[in-house]
């Protein structure tokens, strides 16, 4: 019953009580003490920081999975190429910022045909890239590069433009990751930085 202690057969509250007209008894609070107070600012407190670390995962995530993706696309067009035809990957950013892979394989009439672009990573995920022996470009809407292979070495060559390229940068949330490309073997890795 209450907060009360019973003495001689009747019941008897604490000095913060009043009793009502109705014979009720009515607690005055006179609101939160300190301590309850640390103790609801330290929970709103590790929920947040619980909530911004799970974002920062997530953008984590994203920034990995694209590089895994770009790697693997690198890995079936170097295949491709040692297999059945001559090949190249286009590695571009669309005009909504996603960045996409597509490979082009020369058919008997000597064309190149077009694949089914892939999706391998979002506008959340900043993407660069660095040519050999020159500097960091970032990857903006609209933006690509290709990727070009030797048939007979399997190592990559330069493409349309003269161009070949070194590394491949992809950071999101606080992770980085750089794809390295060795030119003479045509091996691509993802590293953590």
């Amino acid at each position: 019953m209450g907060t009360g202690k019973q003495r001689t057969g009747k019941l008897h509250r604490d000095r913060d009580s009043r009793r009502l007209s109705n014979g009720r008894y009515k607690n005055n609070n006179g609101g939160y003490s300190l301590i309850e107070l640390v103790i609801v600012l330290a929970i709103i407190a590790i929920i947040m920081s619980t909530v911004f670390y799970s974002i920062i995962l997530i953008f984590s995530a994203n920034a990995k999975s694209c590089a895994n993706n770009i790697q693997r696309a690198i890995g079936d067009c170097k295949v491709t190429t040692m297999g059945k035809s001559a090949a190249y990957m286009k590695l571009y950013r669309n005009a909504d910022g996603d960045v996409f892979t597509q490979m082009w394989i020369r058919d008997s009439s000597g064309t190149y045909v077009n694949s089914e672009p892939q999706k391998v990573g979002t506008r959340k995920v900043t993407l660069a890239y660095k040519p050999k022996g020159d500097t960091r470009k970032e990857f903006l809407a609209g933006d690509s590069i290709e990727i070009w292979f030797d048939r007979s070495t399997g190592g990559f060559e330069k493409d349309g433009s003269g161009n070949l390229y070194e590394i491949i940068y992809v950071e999101g949330g606080s992770k980085k990751y750089e794809i390295e490309l060795t030119e003479l073997t045509g091996k691509s890795e993802v590293k953590a930085k």
